[in-house]
């Protein structure tokens, strides 16, 4: 766990000085954002007791946000950056943030249920959560637009950053059923 930590420090401490070092207008934004998260996560550690593996997701979630926020392409963030043809950053970004997401609540799910768990519905609550937590995100996003000059976009994007969110979750959501065999899925999904 040490290195996770240790990892996570020294990336955001390096884009915290990079972003004030070239002027990226959202780095203290995306900084707060991340310690914030960070420590949320820190009091669920407590509860969820996550392996080592979920804590790596956390961690890399969050330096893909950092980036996200701070990376300058073009004078812009690399959020805004079209990374594949038309397709920003920020929507493979929260593709790939739900994916890393399912790792975390699936972990979660599967100490909390104590082993005495319906594989099928540890799936279906694990794809809800992801889903929830990125809708709070969206939330957030929206109201922080309306609130100040800080600007993610517009409705279609908070769209389509759900529509992201659940393409990431549902690939997720399926290697987590892969992961656990689908022999052992439907050995516990048919018991009658």
């Amino acid at each position: 766990m040490r290195a996770v930590v240790v990892f996570t420090l020294v990336y955001t401490l390096v884009l915290l000085a990079y972003g004030l070092w070239v002027g990226s207008p959202l780095t203290l934004l995306y900084t707060g954002i991340n310690v914030g998260l960070f420590i949320l996560f820190g009091i669920l550690h407590i509860w969820a007791r996550w392996p080592v593996h979920a804590l790596w997701a956390v961690s890399l979630v969050g330096l893909g946000n950092m980036l996200g926020g701070v990376l300058l392409v073009d004078g812009d963030a690399l959020y805004m950056a079209q990374v594949l043809g038309p397709i920003r950053y920020d929507k493979i970004f929260h593709a790939v943030a739900g994916a890393a997401m399912v790792v975390i609540a699936w972990e979660a799910m599967k100490r909390w249920s104590d082993g005495l768990h319906h594989i099928g519905g540890q799936l279906l609550l694990t794809w809800l959560v992801v889903m929830g937590g990125g809708a709070v995100v969206e939330i957030a996003e929206l109201i922080g637009s309306v609130l100040s000059d800080v600007s993610v976009g517009d409705y279609a994007n908070n769209a389509f950053d759900l529509v992201a969110n659940g393409v990431g979750a549902t690939v997720g959501v399926a290697v987590a059923w892969w992961a656990e065999g689908p022999r052992a899925f439907l050995a516990k999904s048919i018991r009658i």
